[in-house]
């Protein structure tokens, strides 16, 4: 059920490996079929990052601002402990510094002149710049919009004779007091750091009722690349998963403890001592499964054959390869829809309304059933006043969920010759063009999810059996939902919201149900912006589990496509070109399918994004609107 969903690791936006992404990059041919688009690129574990920092101790002479630059510099070594680093702080500053409880990231970190400088005085040094980010004890990534920072650093002068006249070369100063965390620039936080991410288990939902498949979900991380990264990944593990995802998901460890670093003479063969009780059998895979995918993601996918848990005394007591890893159906992504690595994608035809499955270059097919007939039904067809209204096909590609063309019914169609349409799942109340319902999305258990836009009772509901409203918490006051985009394993929303201006911007809500079968409750909560640099969001995607494809605009600019992490971090650096005119872009959580797109020109072309060392939009159909992968 499904295969990995593994990429290489580089992909915050503070690397010293440059993507040539270029706008004018991006070309457009006419014709040829799209092929896959790899954002990222890595090379192994560090994944083609080759600035190293040696740090050098203090000697004496050194001013207080040449002290701070220096130890600034040391504490981005690769060293454990951060020894050098540590020279440069007095006792007493030693014991309040602690780099684990997190770093402040800032587009400059150099130190202003001195406050107070003498020789026997203490003084302070600052640095004031702008804060991009943040990473917490947990190693969770979060994006800060451009926020002022200031951070003060006092010194004190620890020379014995620090009062002769030659004193300025017998300086030896310290520091006394400082920041708690690390602070880095952007381009050392890269060099540093790698994302990685870590797995946990969606949590039970006690309002479904039937069997329910658990699935892996991706908590990204931020953890030193060269500091035995595969130890420091799998303690992360187990250190359990971030605030923000927690109430979401479980993990197999419940209480195991990894014993020891990861060891093993193969670094393809890990083998990983876990202590803790009743470790066996099922739960002793559950916990391989974790293990297999967060190392296999600091190296792409192929960098782990498989994973052996031992206990105590060394005695494997399971083993995972990475053909049973890819397989099983718990593995991320496993309820995206498609099978063999290839997704089935589906758009609109303008001129009748008709649904088209995308089979290939001029060999795109009709489905069965009501929603491919010659003549729609006069609530799906396309009229003078209204264009044809959005859908979304479930992840097995039986069932579409459709709007009709006034906005105001979404209706379940069958993708079968033998299926009918009904009558609407659900009517809006909304009166006038541009209100009622927009988005329809579909989770990966079943859940179809549509935003109901009609200004009176504004709403997002989920149709599981039964219509229920979702609660929407921590949503700004001076914005509403206008879009939603569920994530294949149910556990996050990517939310378009938009503010009293019309302008719409990009968020992330957590999904948690509660409740019974017979009461259900559900609700997205611990809303977060994504992207803050873009002022106007036109269209969203999941391009993988821990990734989405934005087409949108930064401030006075134009309309480009983004690839942004789920923590909020920008995985390319330069935005790609987008075709004038496009309305909807289209990924899959399989990276083996094409980047589509529709566009407002007069053949309604439908473009696919394919290329390696120059990527281009390429035509793939005509008379085509709304492209989109099932979910």
């Amino acid at each position: 059920m499904g295969t990995s969903r593994i990429r290489p690791a580089v992909r915050g936006v503070w690397t010293v490996v440059t993507v040539l992404l270029a706008a004018g990059c991006a070309t457009m041919p006419d014709t040829g079929d799209p092929q896959r688009v790899d954002p990222v690129q890595g090379v192994g574990g560090d994944n083609g990052v080759q600035v190293r920092v040696i740090p050098v101790p203090p000697r004496d002479g050194l001013s207080p601002r040449e002290v701070v630059q220096n130890f600034l510099d040391a504490s981005i070594a690769d060293e454990r402990n951060y020894t050098t680093a540590m020279q440069y702080l007095t006792p007493d500053g030693a014991k309040k510094w602690k780099p684990a409880d997190g770093v402040v990231v800032l587009q400059n970190t150099t130190p202003g002149p001195p406050v107070v400088e003498s020789d026997t005085a203490g003084t302070e040094v600052s640095i004031k710049s702008s804060q991009v980010g943040q990473l917490d004890g947990k190693h969770t990534f979060t994006a800060v919009p451009s926020t002022p920072y200031e951070a003060a650093f006092t010194l004190v002068n620890i020379a014995k004779d620090a009062n002769g006249k030659d004193s300025s070369t017998k300086a030896e100063w310290r520091i006394d007091d400082l920041p708690d965390q690390l602070i880095l620039n952007q381009t050392n936080f890269g060099n540093t750091y790698q994302q990685v991410d870590r797995y946990f288990y969606t949590a039970s939902d006690p309002s479904a009722t039937g069997p329910q498949q658990p699935v892996l979900v991706p908590d990204p991380i931020y953890l030193r690349r060269r500091i035995d990264p595969a130890s420091a990944a799998a303690n992360a593990l187990a250190e359990g998963a971030s605030d923000w995802l927690a109430p979401a998901v479980h993990s197999a460890f419940d209480g195991a403890k990894i014993v020891g670093p990861v060891a093993g003479d193969d670094p393809r063969d890990p083998r990983v001592q876990v202590d803790g009780t009743d470790i066996s059998g099922g739960k002793c895979q559950l916990i391989a499964a974790q293990l297999y995918f967060t190392l296999a993601s600091q190296g792409g996918s192929g960098s782990i054959d498989q994973v052996t848990l031992t206990g105590r005394h060394g005695a494997a007591l399971c083993q995972l390869t990475s053909a049973q890893a890819r397989v099983s159906a718990y593995a991320p992504g496993a309820l995206a829809g498609g099978s063999g690595g290839s997704t089935p994608a589906y758009f609109r035809r303008p001129s009748d309304g008709v649904l088209m499955r995308l089979s290939g270059q001029d060999s795109n097919t009709t489905v069965p059933g009501p929603f491919g007939a010659a003549h729609l039904p006069a609530d799906l067809a396309p009229t003078a006043q209204h264009l044809v209204g959005e859908f979304a096909v479930k992840r097995d590609n039986k069932v579409a969920a459709v709007v009709s063309q006034d906005g105001k019914s979404l209706f379940e169609v069958g993708l079968t010759d033998s299926d009918k349409l009904g009558q609407p799942v659900v009517v809006s109340g909304a009166t006038a063009p541009g209100q009622g319902f927009a988005s329809p999305s579909w989770d990966g258990y079943g859940g179809l999810w549509v935003v109901d836009r009609n200004p009176v009772a504004p709403a997002v509901l989920l149709i599981r059996g039964q219509t229920r409203t979702v609660a929407t918490l921590d949503i700004p006051a001076d914005r509403t939902v206008d879009g939603i985009r569920l994530s294949s394993d149910g556990t996050r929303a990517a939310l378009l919201l938009k503010d009293g201006t019309g302008a719409i911007s990009l968020w992330l809500g957590l999904v948690t149900h509660a409740g019974s079968p017979q009461a259900p409750a559900v609700q997205i909560s611990t809303v977060r912006q994504l992207a803050p640099q873009l002022s106007d969001v036109v269209s969203v995607s999941w391009a993988d589990t821990d990734l989405l494809l934005v087409l949108g605009k930064e401030k006075d600019s134009i309309t480009q496509l983004h690839y942004v992490g789920t923590d909020g971090s920008q995985i390319v650096e330069t935005p790609l070109q987008a075709v004038d005119g496009m309305t909807a872009v289209a990924a899959s959580e399989s990276r083996t399918d094409p980047v589509l797109a529709d566009s407002q020109d007069q053949e309604h072309t439908i473009y696919g994004l394919s290329g390696n060392a120059q990527w281009q939009w390429r035509s793939y159909a005509t008379n085509g609107v709304l492209p989109t992968y099932p979910g």
